[in-house]
């Protein structure tokens, strides 16, 4: 198992976001993080939440019967989606074991707390859902645990409030538009820019949590400063579920970071002078002007 590398003291920061891709099995979770051993990614993030607490009663008896359902109500669908506590130390263990950080979110005080006490992660991640839900914000930051914020379906307002709650706590901001999939005219990278120039150094690290198909705005991101780069992931788009649609595969993740690298390679040095690569083409091509 590597030695976690903080997120602010990297080149670039990749996190492969499974969600509920793994449609609540063990096994396909376990899938995901072995196709992604190689490939660059730098975490595996999931979700935690207990379905009892964080759905109202009248979501929970709400029917919930399409070609994506994983059960004929909404409290069906999403429990069946929920890997069970075991399980989840389980893939945070795995994992770990295969090299990658370990990252969740959670949409409730029970699901922080297991995440805390139980399941002992290094990161938390605020996801959109709960970036509004004052009470589980400050409790999220009296764990003192460094915190990734994503900002979809967010106005600045609730933006300085939420970074506001995280004062005193290590902290990263991901710009992230909450619809699946995202079209690239509503990603808005220029946010970004917003965030740096608004929040300075309050913030570790700035990031991009996207929702797209598409891979050059990640690489975009990248050159504005992003070091963070959140994408979703799954095995196969075609899978049943909900957010495959807006997710990547393997092909995808792999291509973004072998992009961030060969930009990272080509940017090289401030200083101008006469590269040794380029003695051979000096002398072939300015021969003519030695004296």
């Amino acid at each position: 198992m590597k030695k976690q590398k903080k997120i602010e003291d990297t080149n670039c920061y990749f996190i492969a976001e499974i969600g509920q891709n793994h449609q609540g099995d063990i096994n396909i979770a376990k899938k995901m993080v072995d196709t992604l051993v190689g490939t660059g990614v730098s975490a595996i993030k999931t979700a935690k939440r207990d379905i009892d607490v964080c759905l109202t009663e009248e979501q929970k008896s709400m029917p919930y019967i399409n070609d994506r359902s994983f059960g004929k109500t909404y409290y069906e669908h999403r429990k069946a989606l929920e890997l069970e506590k075991d399980e989840f130390i389980e893939l945070k263990e795995y994992s770990e074991s295969k090299g990658f950080d370990f990252i969740s979110s959670f949409t409730d005080k029970p699901s922080l707390d297991f995440l805390v006490n139980e399941c002992g992660v290094k990161y938390l991640k605020i996801a959109s859902q709960r970036t509004t839900d004052i009470n589980l914000l400050e409790e999220a930051a009296k764990t003192e645990i460094p915190t990734i914020i994503s900002t979809g379906m967010c106005n600045i307002e609730d933006v300085d409030r939420c970074v506001n709650i995280f004062n005193d706590v290590d902290k990263y901001l991901m710009q992230c538009t909450s619809s699946y999939p995202c079209s690239d005219s509503d990603i808005n990278l220029n946010v970004i820019k917003t965030y740096q120039e608004r929040y300075g150094n309050k913030i570790l690290a700035y990031g991009l949590s996207g929702h797209h198909t598409s891979i050059s705005p990640d690489i975009a991101a990248y050159m504005m400063g992003a070091k963070i780069i959140e994408r979703h992931y799954t095995l196969d788009r075609s899978m049943k579920g909900t957010d495959h649609i807006g997710s990547l595969e393997v092909s995808g993740f792999i291509n973004i970071i072998k992009f961030i690298r060969q930009i990272q390679d080509a940017m090289g040095s401030f200083d101008k002078k006469v590269l040794e690569s380029e003695l051979p083409s000096l002398q072939k091509l300015r021969g003519d002007l030695k004296k």
